[in-house]
């Protein structure tokens, strides 16, 4: 006999749907997004984050980062990842290693690098027409001319997180 779904699931899942923190919502298997820093200014923040083909934000935030904090979450320094670890972010060997809602949904890379003065910002997406259905690593590089996730193989992202 299958166990129906409760109503108050259904109730809590069209409310988060609808005030759009479907991010905070736990999730049990899920596509990782692995990122190695490949530098740029120190006086730039550059963050990373995925989304669905609606836009919406779907890079599991853990339930341990206070609300205040999810921005520290995605974004840091572009020169460099330290200190994400303090901030909830899974951060090993310098790979960032992002987990997405679940392995089902279809996403996109995006990246933008704001700096000061007056905040100007640069974006870049990666996933073309179609997005990613699979593990992924990025190099990121962000300066105030540019802003770049290069595609890098995720063996090798993994295995230097992964390493003693």
């Amino acid at each position: 006999m299958r166990c129906p779904i409760s109503f108050t699931y259904i109730i809590i899942a069209t409310i988060c749907s609808l005030m759009n923190i479907i991010a905070l919502m736990p999730a049990t298997k899920a596509y990782e997004v692995l990122l190695r820093n490949w530098g740029g200014q120190s006086n730039a923040e550059c963050c990373v984050w995925q989304e669905d083909a609606q836009h919406n934000f779907i890079t599991y935030i853990p339930q341990s980062v206070p609300n205040e904090k999810h921005h520290y979450y995605y974004c840091s320094n572009c020169a460099t990842f330290d200190g994400m670890d303090k901030e909830g972010a899974d951060l090993r060997n310098g790979i960032l290693t992002y987990r997405t809602l679940d392995d089902t949904t279809t996403y996109w890379a995006d990246m933008v690098v704001s700096f000061k003065p007056g905040n100007n910002h640069i974006r870049t997406n990666r996933g073309g027409d179609s997005g990613y259905n699979n593990h992924t690593c990025f190099h990121v590089f962000g300066d105030h001319n540019e802003a770049r996730l290069d595609e890098a193989p995720y063996e090798e992202c993994q295995k230097i997180r992964d390493s003693n």
